[in-house]
């Protein structure tokens, strides 16, 4: 198969993000790259980070965990120096088969969307996120424009095609609400402007941005472009500028190797973002900061972003020249564009294909170089086809076997939490605290580790031990019901029945100002959820009534 194609046909089986189905893709760009010998091309800029991502995954704390990462990108390197060494054919082949497969996607997002409001709805063939789709349409819908545009470009039956597309793409971005794929059309747009008109053009578009941004801050706009644009109708609050600042957090903890690549949640678990509209303060979970220069920091330090941005800045040079005369070259561009804005304001770059898109985009849009043709080392292609091969392996075998995945990715308090299970299950209390004592060293702001250890405490007679550790279970969730509730019992044991009422006058305060809405994840429903009969048997110790 050929390479545009492949990559065409990663889009359609979900971005490659099942791991088994990115190492068959990514031995098969590998095996491109052994036949025919590509220049490192656009892919040597980027080889510094590369190289200090890799220092950076071996001296973190879980450096499995960076495998998958380092796979992805030396893959992604290996398609971008192919695209760069395509001939012409083969360049128009790619820009058709983003738009064949991109009608694709825009249909599956309208089915998968229809009928449920779209917006979150629309995950097409790219799930769980419709962003993941909008990144695509939005990369297809500059691409299709420029190149109908273009006094080179498609002509009768295509160019109606790409007219029809880029219709399709908008609409599907449009109900979707997807802000990151405005930004980027609108990044597109700019940039044909700049490229077509000169910099004028540029810097018209800059002064409209200007206002735009004016009218928002100044609150002119009107009330439903607000709520749109900032997400009201959602159940959470807009949460992304409170995850960048963690982000940038964790990147400043260890501002040289930062916590290795793939293991962004080490240091967010250490920095969380509360969620003070919700059902519990700090249920917010994530891999990613929705933002690539940002999840570069924090995985690869201040210093990894620095290289970062030396190989983005790299390839991003070749959209800043004039209107190019090849029509695909200029869609490359377009479509580029359009990527590169949504990357700063989202986490596009986890999805192996999707990468691919990016940096083949890229290539395609710089003119060919003439320079000493330097190919990629023999050794270098059979040392990534082999990580490419067997980066899903480590995650697959501690899927199996929680004692596993604890010796495998020990900064993970997943494992140790599963452990804990299976041996409170087994009887094994000391077991039992040991796990819950090492997961919560792991992700302090959980409050389930220390009430699960009160739990313990209590069932061993041990209730001061149970007391201080229920508080602290409040402490963080103010609405940890049961964790209320086992406080109040432990002060009765302790001979503090006053404070145990007042302990349940509080328990009394929070649930009455409490509406069960929406759905939850298992955190929020054990910080949320009790039983009336545990209520009732507290209660009765006490000496209070029943509810």
């Amino acid at each position: 198969m050929r390479v545009p194609r492949l990559l065409a046909f990663s889009l359609a089986l979900g971005g490659l993000r099942d791991p088994r189905l990115f190492a068959v893709a990514g031995a098969a760009a590998w095996a491109a790259v052994w036949l025919e010998r590509p220049a490192l091309g656009p892919a040597a800029a980027w080889l510094p980070w590369l190289g200090w991502a890799l220092i950076s995954a071996l001296a973190s704390a879980q450096p499995l965990a960076g495998l998958p990462v380092i796979a992805r990108w030396s893959a992604v390197l290996a398609c971008a120096s192919l695209a760069a060494s395509w001939a012409a054919r083969e360049r128009e082949e790619w820009l058709k088969s983003l738009l064949l497969v991109a009608a694709g996607l825009a249909v599956a997002a309208l089915a998968t969307g229809a009928g449920r409001g779209f917006r979150n709805a629309m995950t097409g063939l790219i799930p769980p996120y419709y962003n993941y789709t909008a990144f695509v349409l939005s990369a297809a819908a500059a691409a299709a424009a420029a190149w109908a545009l273009h006094p080179r470009g498609a002509r009768g039956t295509d160019r109606k095609a790409a007219a029809g597309l880029c219709a399709l793409a908008l609409l599907c971005v449009i109900l979707a609400r997807s802000r990151g794929a405005w930004l980027g059309l609108g990044a597109a747009a700019a940039l044909w402007s700049a490229r077509r008109w000169g910099a004028r053009a540029l810097a018209a578009g800059v002064v409209a941005a200007a206002i735009f941004g004016g009218a928002l801050a100044g609150g002119f706009l009107p009330g439903p472009a607000g709520d749109i644009l900032f997400k009201k109708y959602r159940v959470h609050a807009e949460a992304r500028p409170r995850l960048w600042r963690a982000a940038a957090a964790v990147a400043t903890d260890r501002p040289w190797l930062g916590t290795g690549p793939g293991s962004f949640a080490v240091g967010f678990r250490l920095h969380p973002v509360a969620l003070v509209d919700g059902a519990a303060r700090w249920a917010m979970s994530t891999d990613y900061a929705h933002s690539e220069p940002l999840q570069a920091a924090a995985e690869t330090g201040w210093a990894g972003l620095i290289l970062w941005l030396f190989g983005a800045g790299a390839a991003l040079l070749a959209l800043l020249r004039r209107s190019d005369d090849d029509p695909v070259r200029e869609a490359a561009a377009a479509a580029a564009a359009a990527m590169t804005a949504q990357l700063a304001v989202d986490n596009m770059l986890q999805i192996p294909a999707l990468s691919a898109l990016w940096l083949t985009a890229l290539a395609l849009a710089a003119a060919p170089a003439v320079t000493k043709r330097r190919p990629w080392p023999r050794a270098a292609v059979l040392a990534a086809a082999a990580l490419a091969v067997l980066s899903w392996i480590p995650r697959t075998l501690a899927a199996a076997s929680p004692a596993r995945a604890a010796a495998l990715f020990p900064a993970e308090p997943g494992p140790r939490e599963d452990l804990a299970y299976e041996a409170m299950a087994a009887g094994k209390s000391a077991e039992a605290d040991a796990h819950w004592t090492a997961a919560q060293r792991l992700e302090p702001f959980n409050a389930i580790y220390p009430w699960r250890r009160a739990q313990i405490a209590g069932a061993l007679g041990r209730w001061e031990q149970a007391e201080l550790l229920a508080a602290r279970a409040i402490e963080l969730e103010p609405g940890f019901m049961v964790a209320r509730l086992l406080r109040a019992e432990a002060l009765v044991r302790l001979t503090r029945a006053p404070e145990a009422r007042a302990e349940l006058d509080e328990f009394l305060k929070v649930r009455a100002g409490r509406e069960i809405t929406g759905r939850y994840s298992g955190y929020e429903k054990t910080v949320f959820l009790f039983e009336r009969r545990d209520y009732d048997r507290v209660a009765a110790l006490a000496g209070r009534p029943p509810l």
